[in-house]
């Protein structure tokens, strides 16, 4: 059986069929055949497997109809069984199908619904995939939890090379391959993962960098966790990298949990980085860190914010400065690059600002983004503060 049609076309005219493959599964259309690769089942003795599925497919031009009394399917891989090691009814029998040259059928199904004790056909062809899927992946799903059909985001997101977990489907959806490619092979360190710097994790752990590093010696309390985005389980009392790494190691592959406070022994470490993000909250070990990144010509973000109790509520600045020497000499000792802790600061006796840590990290990311050309720029300023009273953005540092 032939067909010139290809899965982009079954996508494009099947919505069901789209939905199967952005959902994760790894699909195909071969030899005429509708397939599905790696689906989990249990074998005879329980053990969990992998098989593939098949199936004709009734077509109006690219449109899949229903399937015309047709219940069969094909299948490559042991007969599935349930948990307590009972054949599936699936129907069927021994059934050799060329797919394609390196494609052959082991078994047949032909798994019928009935309607008040007679057999019916499928509604359509969804129902089918639907139904298959469901009585095939059930078994193993409850006895190895964690278990996924979804083999076509691992398939996908190693296509991609790149240590992203999942495939990067938005960037080519959109046509911009090339535009988030120019983080591929860069590292990135993050100094500080209190409120800012958990919040620029989440942004940049979505990116194609080859190294997040994650500097910071302190542990997790019941106050960090409403700095963090989302929620993290089983977080209070661990070192906040190791968390963060945690958890967001199920993005990225290359995240570096790094139990360490940047000082004169171990800041040799951050040459080896094409960029830093700089979010501590002490002044003095803010002006030593950006101090030799900037004198080493490392490109970096600092990032910070001051808030007062006024009358109606907090008020106060959220800032970035950045990104090269200049930026340093620049704005060092001022309000744009402070050295000095601020007696009065409300920050740290405020949880309910995340709202804050994250347009802190928002501004950050953005610049970082400019700096390797994600993003476009177009003015020199080197310093920016946003005003939560006004609303308003001020920059700095353009002479």
């Amino acid at each position: 059986m032939t067909c010139a049609l290809g899965l982009p076309e079954l996508v494009s005219h099947n919505s069901f069929i789209r939905d199967l493959d952005e959902s994760g599964y790894a699909v195909d259309f071969v030899g005429g055949y509708f397939v599905i690769y790696g689906l989990p089942y249990l074998d005879n003795e329980g053990r969990l497997q992998y098989g593939d599925w098949a199936s004709p497919l009734d077509l109006v031009g690219a449109v899949i109809g229903p399937p015309k009394e047709n219940h069969q399917a094909w299948w490559r891989g042991s007969r599935p069984h349930d948990q307590s090691k009972r054949e599936l009814r699936l129907g069927g029998g021994v059934g050799r199908v060329t797919i394609a040259p390196d494609f052959t059928t082991d078994y047949s199904f032909s798994f019928k619904l009935q309607d008040n004790g007679a057999n019916r056909s499928y509604h359509s062809f969804e129902e089918k995939v639907q139904t298959y899927l469901d009585t095939i992946t059930a078994p193993p799903r409850a006895a190895f939890p964690g278990t996924t059909p979804l083999r076509g985001i691992q398939i996908k997101a190693a296509a991609q090379g790149s240590p992203l977990r999942f495939p990067d489907t938005m960037s080519s959806r959109y046509h911009m391959n090339d535009i988030s490619s120019l983080l591929r092979g860069k590292k990135v360190a993050i100094i500080g993962l209190g409120g800012t710097g958990s919040y620029i994790l989440d942004f940049i752990a979505r990116t194609h960098l080859e190294l997040i590093a994650l500097f910071d010696d302190d542990k997790v309390h019941v106050h960090t966790i409403f700095r963090f985005p989302g929620f993290i389980p089983d977080a209070i009392g661990s070192l906040k990298v190791d968390a963060l790494a945690r958890q967001y190691g199920q993005w990225h592959s290359g995240i570096e949990a790094v139990p360490e406070r940047i000082a004169d022994a171990n800041i040799e470490r951050l040459g080896s980085f094409d960029f830093v993000f700089v979010a501590v909250d002490d002044g003095l070990a803010r002006r030593y860190i950006v101090d030799w990144l900037s004198a080493k010509g490392i490109p970096f973000v600092d990032c910070g914010m001051g808030l007062t109790r006024s009358s109606v509520g907090l008020s106060g600045f959220v800032r970035i400065t950045g990104t090269d020497r200049k930026a340093f000499d620049d704005n060092i000792g001022t309000a744009r690059l402070p050295t000095e802790n601020a007696k009065d600061d409300e920050y740290h006796k405020q949880a309910q600002i995340t709202e804050l840590n994250a347009l802190n990290a928002a501004m950050a990311v953005a610049r970082f983004k400019q700096h390797f050309g994600l993003l476009d720029r177009l003015d020199e300023e080197r310093a920016y503060i946003f005003d939560s009273a006004l609303l308003e953005i001020d920059s700095a540092g353009a002479t």
